[in-house]
């Protein structure tokens, strides 16, 4: 939800222009190692009239990270809204940051998207291709969504897919950064969407019979179906107003409001119950000028209606909502705790007999894990990365999440040049592993690949957020020798990163990608290497 909050600290990082995808990732990476603390940058626009300043902060308990955009020298407020997408950020930033421009910018002025969408586009690709320089293009070729180092931006849609495997957000950004015409058909279960396309924007669409702007945000709540893109279909008519940059926009923040409300146990048989009986007129218009996604008018005859004994599917119907609509009103008024619900078929608190918690015996764990390690590195084994990366495979595909692989090689070389590669002996790896245990999230693995080289395992990790965590594991390892003789001098390091879904859907594959772009690596002599730079090229 967006909200209007007081000042923040003084800026901790001034930046050269607005940030782009891969510096946005790197500071929410700061802010998760440092939760309960603020991380800011601010920038300057490239005719210097406006400052902004962004304010990301992780709460220490855990839950979305909040980011907040200010502009001007007395940190005026623009918008407050938690999320962890990362790129629904960049576009509220480029956004936001064009609105605000535009309307002081003086004639003939350089357009904020471009000047914004330029200059992020050069240091992400400074920042995110590492291994391969990438040349320059012209500001106006940069596509309305994402960068050119977006994965889906650089390749084509595939003819047929599921939804499990990519977010529907992802792929209505990938038909207007193609500019692709035709239709897209999409089956769930009992339910069938079909939306056309022309030069990339949605023209026509009835989702399972909703049509137009609702249909496109009733279709970006959903997470399961086959889809099929077919190309070059048209039609006359037109139910679509919005632009769907806006619509996406408009979509994840739903699908946010969706996931809150399934979070607290909301069902669609549940009461909901007023907490105050003399709520004003007043108060409701106040809340609703705190989420653009509140119509006032509707949350008041919403609010009225609310009986204390009406199931809230039955309130919603009465009264014809649509989801985009009753959604907001009954997230933002239980996170207003002006109202609270009851499942009358789920048994109270109360009434659940007190249960005593089982002892669990850790050393049984332990003892499983130790099994599953080398006991002279303490790291998991060949058998042991397999089984963890299948099980995280499925996962991933239930969930929609993504998963990145590091296939490592470390050796120390000597003689002219690269004449011996010898493996690490058993300190230098043992030092290396407490690096990267400095560095790693709790749920990332690392384990012994084949004979002699190393794996990582990053899930929910997309490319762009494996790259960033690459290049801070090998300035790591070569801040200082690991051992006596090994130090950055004689150090090689070859490290190759794939993911799914942004290079392929297959176990296999993912594999074969990691160790094709490690190949590469070895090849360019650079520390790391990309499969989609590999595909790129």
């Amino acid at each position: 939800m967006l909200r209007r909050t007081g000042p923040i600290p003084k800026s901790l990082q001034k930046l050269p222009a607005a940030p782009g995808l891969s510096e946005i990732h790197h500071y929410l990476q700061a802010a998760m190692e440092h939760r309960g603390k603020q991380v800011e940058i601010s920038w300057t626009t490239p005719d210097r009239l406006v400052d902004f300043t962004l304010n990301i902060h992780c709460p220490w308990r855990g839950g979305d990270t909040e980011w907040k955009l200010f502009v001007g020298k007395n940190m005026r407020l623009v918008w407050d809204y938690k999320s962890c997408d990362v790129l629904l950020v960049y576009n509220l930033i480029i956004s936001s940051c064009g609105e605000v421009h535009q309307s002081i910018q003086a004639d003939g002025a350089l357009s904020v998207s471009e000047a914004y969408r330029d200059s992020s586009k050069r240091r992400d690709t400074y920042y995110m291709n590492t291994a391969a320089p990438v040349e320059e293009s012209d500001p106006s070729s940069v596509n309305r969504i994402g960068t050119q180092d977006n994965a889906w931006s650089r390749s084509t849609l595939p003819p047929t897919g599921d939804l499990s495997l990519v977010e529907i957000s992802r792929l209505l950004q990938s038909i207007l950064l193609a500019r692709m015409t035709g239709r897209l058909d999409i089956d769930q279960t009992s339910l069938h969407a079909k939306v056309f396309f022309v030069d990339g924007e949605p023209q026509l669409a009835d989702v399972g019979g909703i049509a137009g702007d609702e249909g496109i945000l009733e279709l970006l709540t959903w997470r399961e179906g086959k889809y099929k893109f077919e190309p070059r279909v048209r039609v006359t008519e037109r139910n679509v107003g919005q632009k769907v940059e806006t619509l996406v926009i408009q979509g994840v923040q739903l699908v946010d409001k969706v996931n809150f409300i399934r979070n607290v146990g909301l069902l669609p048989d549940s009461v909901l119950l007023k907490k105050h009986q003399a709520i004003s007129s007043t108060e409701l218009d106040n809340l609703a000028a705190h989420d653009t996604s509140m119509d006032a008018g509707l949350l008041k005859r919403f609010y009225q209606a609310i009986d204390d004994k009406t199931a809230i599917k039955t309130l919603v119907e009465n009264q014809r909502l649509t989801r985009s609509q009753w959604v907001p009103l009954v997230a933002g008024l239980l996170g207003s705790d002006l109202i609270s619900f009851t499942n009358d078929f789920v048994a109270s608190r109360e009434e659940k007999p007190a249960i005593a918690p089982k002892s669990i015996d850790k050393s049984k764990i332990h003892s499983v894990m130790m099994s599953l390690r080398r006991p002279e590195t303490g790291m998991f084994t060949y058998p042991a990365f397999l089984y963890f990366l299948e099980q995280e495979y499925f996962r991933g595909y239930r969930s929609g999440s993504p998963l990145s692989v590091m296939i490592m090689e470390m050796r120390v070389v000597s003689g002219p040049p690269n004449l011996s590669r010898e493996p690490l002996d058993v300190p230098a790896v043992a030092e290396v592993v407490r690096r990267i245990s400095r560095l790693k999230r709790h749920i990332d693995l690392l384990a012994h690949y084949e004979q002699y080289d190393y794996a990582m395992l990053l899930p929910n990790t997309k490319t762009s957020g494996a790259n960033i965590f690459a290049q801070r594991v090998a300035r790591a390892i070569w801040s200082s020798p690991l051992a006596y003789g090994v130090d950055s001098a004689n150090l090689s390091l070859a490290f190759g990163v794939a993911c799914i879904p942004d290079d392929c859907l297959d176990l296999g594959v993912l594999l074969a990608a990691a160790e094709a772009a490690k190949a590469q690596a070895l090849r360019a002599a650079t520390p790391i290497a990309l499969y989609r730079d590999l595909k790129g090229g």
